[in-house]
């Protein structure tokens, strides 16, 4: 949650919140929802049903608070699973997001595939992701992986396990059935740097660099260089419609296997 308040985050979250675009009515799965930050921002923005998944315990606990505290838990659901659910027919979202996710998961096409069958026709899924056609790749990637040897090195966080580029990215996506519509782009010019030694900090943050961010993050080509990209994909509105699929409460049913979150 203290990460949410750093400037990157800040930056990131607005892009998202951007390419999420009108979620009232609609119903919205947030996969690897961590805190719940964004299932209890698409809640108060008038979704209908959100249904928040992820495999921390801690994470869901801390999600239903706070869910709770805003008084959106008639509208949220959280689920503990590793893996995507298996929805029955039924279910369909009109909004997918994936912040920061697909850089874990070994079986990545499957895990696209698998969301794209439970987009609605037309519908909007959302990734976040790190970019290795990044100058921050390009930098601290030549510094971990070429200098230090450290092949294994994906990133800031040790259980990723693959970079990503624009291209890479949207060849999965098409082969699972989707359009690429918009991109945005976060740290475009790195601002978390090395503190210098004997300073008492880890880190030196020059957030005024975050200008950059925000005034040519979402403007091609910089959309598709910074250290993580956010790309809003499109489902085709030609798939055979399943509205009458609909149920108007709580439009899913969870297999054996995927408990909810206890209270």
């Amino acid at each position: 949650m203290d990460q949410q308040s750093k400037v990157y985050s800040q930056v990131k979250n607005a892009f998202i919140r951007e390419l999420l675009g009108e979620l009232h009515g609609k119903r919205f799965l947030d996969y690897g929802c961590g805190a719940g930050i964004f299932s209890v921002y698409a809640a108060l923005s008038g979704a209908d049903f959100v249904l928040g998944v992820d495999a921390e315990q801690a994470s869901l606990s801390t999600a239903r608070y706070y869910a709770e505290r805003e008084g959106m838990s008639c509208v949220c659901r959280f689920v503990s699973s590793d893996s995507l659910p298996s929805f029955t027919p039924q279910t369909v979202f009109d909004v997918v997001l994936m912040k920061d996710v697909l850089e874990h998961v070994a079986q990545d096409q499957a895990l696209l595939d698998g969301i794209a069958e439970v987009l609605a026709p037309g519908g909007t899924l959302v990734i976040s992701t790190q970019n290795s056609l990044s100058l921050n790749y390009l930098i601290e990637g030549t510094y971990r992986r070429i200098l230090r040897r450290d092949k294994n090195w994906y990133g800031w966080d040790p259980t990723h396990v693959r970079f990503y580029t624009p291209f890479s990215l949207e060849a999965k996506l098409r082969k699972a059935g989707l359009t690429c519509a918009a991109w945005r782009s976060v740290y475009l010019v790195p601002y978390k740097l090395p503190a210098f030694p004997g300073s008492g900090r880890q880190f030196l943050r020059i957030d005024s660099l975050a200008w950059i961010d925000r005034t040519l993050g979402w403007m091609f080509p910089y959309s598709r260089m910074g250290w993580n990209i956010i790309v809003k994909a499109e489902g085709s509105r030609l798939v055979r419609s399943r509205e009458w699929l609909r149920r108007p409460i709580f439009p899913f049913d969870l297999q054996a296997g995927y408990p909810e979150t206890p209270t």
